[in-house]
């Protein structure tokens, strides 16, 4: 949770706290939930970059291939996740504006964080203009904002 005692006005929402929250993931779904109230009571603005759409659509058709979902609850998650992609924003200069910046933070972090990188630039940048926080369950990604810049720490939800 945030240490600050001021909300952000922007979050920037990784992929799996979307995921947790369109599968009802079991150990992340309360938390996801949670956090996610207290940023809207708050009035701030979600965010995500485009790439969002394709990791969110590749883990939940791995986890109706692999079983964790049925067909009904695959179906009920791709529609949660359209309805949920109805309050999150894209990046404000689009996602090219991103690359570079995802480049420099991805630094000597191997390919499979790029994504993370594409994440902390639209927090990076958002922070530019209003208070941002980026809020994930992935806790290495702090470790990778740590060259971003960013005045406020990753917020890593944790699991239950």
């Amino acid at each position: 949770m945030a240490s600050e005692t001021t909300s952000p006005v922007s979050v920037v929402i990784d992929a799996n706290v979307v995921i947790a929250l369109c599968s009802k993931e079991p150990d992340k779904l309360a938390n996801a939930e949670a956090k996610m109230m207290e940023y809207a009571s708050e009035g701030c603005n979600f965010y995500a970059p485009g790439v969002i759409i394709a990791e969110c659509l590749y883990v939940l058709c791995r986890k109706l291939n692999d079983g964790v979902l049925t067909p009904a609850e695959h179906s009920s998650a791709v529609l949660g996740f359209i309805t949920l992609m109805a309050a999150i924003n894209p990046p404000p200069m689009g996602d090219k504006s991103l690359v570079k910046r995802a480049e420099e933070i991805l630094g000597t972090f191997g390919c499979s964080r790029s994504a993370d990188g594409i994440y902390l630039a639209l927090a990076a940048e958002l922070n530019a203009a209003a208070s941002t926080e980026l809020v994930t369950f992935d806790a290495g990604m702090p470790n990778q904002a740590a060259g971003s810049n960013l005045p406020k720490p990753v917020v890593v939800l944790p699991t239950v």
